[in-house]
């Protein structure tokens, strides 16, 4: 159990294939001197020590459910994420993608971003309901202005101001270092 004065953000991301584990990585570094601890919580996935240690977070939890598990109401999914929550005192929440930001918004009473990578992820109603249930609570980020523009006209009553973008970044010092000379690269 970590102390009740610790500032804490919570970060929930569906999985760490492909660049989701980059994209914990680029929005857990956002917090580093700032204070907040930042604990990242991956819903599928095996747990696994380089993913830990690449995901740049204060500490890492593996839910580790199956694709299968988090289908339908996800009830397991959102009573995992309540116990973690009631253990800490987090100030608000980062969710990746839409399965985790349901279960944010469920298990938690926290304030939820959602951050958004891809388009369509509202244009289905009840994610349009859902969204607008929980619009008190709920902020959203597209990765671009695309993204962002395909929420906004999904849902055309929020605000202009709850669906920003917040652009993917990369690090240009571990770029750099990981780069080889001309010749080798040849």
């Amino acid at each position: 159990m970590t102390s009740r004065s610790e500032a804490r953000v919570l970060q929930f991301c569906h999985g760490y294939d492909g660049p989701f584990l980059d994209c914990a990585r680029q929005y857990a570094s956002l917090f580093q001197g700032s204070g907040y601890k930042v604990t990242t919580v991956f819903l599928t996935g095996a747990a696994d020590p380089q993913v830990a240690a690449g995901c740049a977070s204060d500490e890492v939890l593996f839910l580790e459910f199956s694709s299968k598990a988090v289908r339908g109401l996800k009830l397991s999914a959102i009573r995992a994420l309540r116990r973690i929550a009631a253990e800490r005192s987090f100030s608000f929440c980062i969710a990746h993608r839409f399965k985790p930001i349901y279960v944010a918004l469920l298990a938690t009473g926290l304030p939820v971003i959602g951050v958004h990578h891809a388009f369509g992820d509202y244009e289905r109603k009840g994610r349009r309901l859902f969204a607008n249930l929980f619009s008190k609570r709920l902020s959203l980020l597209g990765v671009s202005d695309a993204v962002r523009d395909d929420m906004r006209r999904c849902l055309p009553q929020w605000p202009a101001e709850r669906i920003q973008t917040l652009y993917n970044r990369i690090d240009i010092d571990a770029l750099q270092a990981a780069q080889v000379c001309r010749a080798e690269a040849r």
